[in-house]
């Protein structure tokens, strides 16, 4: 397969990363499974796989120690940009965050930088409103259980 490149584009701070590094396990037109480290060494957590879906405009990453011990789940709301026939895709990060603890607390992560991110000018309203639509559509599915269940058989098949 063709080298793919994969950047990482955030608001706050405004940056783009290159995370062409990350393994991709998994791609199709709806999914992208791939397995990382951090980029800056941490003590909080050592390992990672996530699955983008595509469409959807979500990002969910377990997030692991050394041990290989979920730490949590890191839902990331993202615009996804794919271009190069497919050799090239920009996650854009829509600010809205979420993390599904293992014990199922589920915390909204990020609601001020958004609401800053408006007041600046950063992202457009438009963007605003597409990262609450996909919030909240995702959020239905981890409040179900559902979206937690189907992530871990998605890595169960590519990842272990």
């Amino acid at each position: 397969m063709e080298k793919i490149k994969i950047y990482r584009v955030r608001f706050i701070p405004m940056e783009e990363v290159d995370i062409s590094g990350d393994e991709i396990l998994f791609l199709d037109d709806n999914r992208m499974v791939t397995r990382w480290d951090p980029i800056h060494p941490r003590n909080d957590f050592a390992k990672g796989y996530s699955c983008t879906w595509l469409k959807e405009g979500y990002k969910i990453s377990k997030v692991m120690n050394i041990a290989r011990e979920v730490k949590y789940w890191y839902c990331d709301i993202i615009d996804v940009e794919m271009k190069e026939g497919g050799r090239l895709y920009r996650l854009i990060d829509l600010l809205l965050d979420v993390k599904v603890m293992p014990d199922g607390q589920v915390i909204v992560m990020d609601m001020d930088e958004l609401a800053l991110a408006v007041e600046e000018k950063l992202i457009t309203q438009q963007q605003a409103n597409q990262a609450l639509r996909q919030c909240d559509r995702m959020l239905k599915r981890v409040y179900s259980g559902e979206l937690i269940r189907e992530v871990e058989d998605i890595f169960s098949r590519y990842c272990e």
